[in-house]
């Protein structure tokens, strides 16, 4: 209603300026100054509409069905073509069986949890899509060239507007760096962290932030329960000297469907977490690579269990590629591997007392 208009004028100066020329240099000159502020102006007021709340906001990505739908009905209803004599019975019985439609989806999937598993140069996140935006969480974020390059655009695309609560689960940056940049893209409601100290620089300045009033940084400690997760590792009285050791370990209980998150954690974390812990059957368990050790242990997969691994490996840097050796392992057990390297992000449905995993590069899995 404002740009519009001034974008208008802008033309009109310009047209005004063709006209006079050279013939009339001094008027052409204020025409071209005058086109010259109203394009500022144009460009200021979009700007600074931007930023009144509630200017906008993000939704999921619409299927090309939707979109074809979409234009149908605006075309059809603006035009009077679905409304023409001989033509409304039939429009309003399809417009019935639309909302029916989207009804029973809607019916269907809402007690369905969406895990994605996002490939973050060197890094991992990943994004838990519960039934209302209040009960989302993030792990972990990446480095500032992966919050600018692949996660901001990912969460755009999951309609994210908020980060309602993220999850750093140690102090490594290519798995925190980018906390600060996407506290400023989205704003993040609640910080969860783990007990354990860290040398890491970026991390004790990203919590300290979360500190300030309003404090939004809360602490997960071993044996806490927070929305469907509870902490396994580390226990208050650890104190390894490798970061890696003492990544936050959290087991999720998504409506019967069990997942196990080891971030990057190495292999005296994983003795702890196996001296402490009787129970760690779950049906996927998801694991980065750790900066020394190999994720996994063979004691610790026995433990587990699991139908399904996932370790969240990356082409580039080239030490964050899963080895061979470790692959030739994991070929032996009787679950699949999958590595996102080559799989891609991993999407894992969590349904009622059954999951279904897919993968960008086609794969899918289903609970047996």
């Amino acid at each position: 209603m404002v740009a519009v208009p001034l974008g208008t004028l802008a033309l009109m100066s310009n047209l005004g300026a063709l006209l006079c020329g050279t013939w009339l240099p001094w008027v052409t000159g204020l025409f071209n100054h005058s086109a010259w502020f109203f394009m500022v102006a144009m460009t200021w007021v979009s700007e600074v509409s931007t930023k009144i709340p509630g200017a906008f906001f993000y939704v999921p990505e619409p299927s090309w069905w939707e979109i074809g739908l979409y234009y149908t009905l605006l075309v059809g209803g603006l035009s009077g073509w679905l409304w023409a004599p001989g033509r409304r019975i039939w429009s309003a019985a399809a417009l019935v069986l639309i909302v029916a439609g989207y009804v029973w989806h809607w019916q269907t999937t809402r007690d369905e949890i969406k895990l994605t598993v996002l490939p973050l140069n060197g890094g991992h996140s990943v994004f838990v899509d519960a039934p209302g935006r209040k009960n989302d969480w993030l792990v972990d974020c990446g480095n500032d060239k992966a919050v600018e390059f692949t996660l901001k655009n990912f969460l755009r695309g999951q309609g994210v507007n908020r980060i309602q609560r993220l999850v750093l689960t140690h102090g490594d940056l290519k798995a925190i760096g980018g906390v600060e940049q996407l506290d400023q893209l989205f704003g993040v409601s609640e910080l969860w962290t783990s007990p354990a100290k860290f040398r890491s620089t970026a991390y004790r300045d990203a919590v300290s932030e979360f500190e300030k009033p309003p404090a939004r940084h809360k602490i997960f400690n071993c044996g806490d329960a927070a929305g469907r997760w509870r902490v396994l590792h580390p226990a208050t009285r650890d104190n390894f000297p490798r970061a890696d050791d003492n990544a936050l370990v959290l087991s999720g209980d998504f409506s019967g469907v069990k997942i196990l998150l080891l971030s990057d954690l190495g292999r005296h974390g994983q003795s702890s977490l196996l001296a402490r812990t009787n129970d760690l059957h779950v049906d996927i368990v998801i694991a980065g690579l750790p900066n020394a050790d190999e994720p996994l242990a063979d004691e610790l997969l026995e433990a587990i269990q699991p139908k399904v691994i996932v370790v969240a490996d990356s082409e580039f840097p080239a030490p964050r590629r899963a080895a061979h050796e470790l692959k030739e392992r994991l070929a032996g057990r009787n679950a699949p591997a999958i590595y996102t390297r080559t799989a891609g992000a991993v999407t894992i449905l969590a349904r009622p007392n059954n999951w279904e995993l897919r993968t960008m590069d086609g794969q899918k899995l289903t609970s047996p």
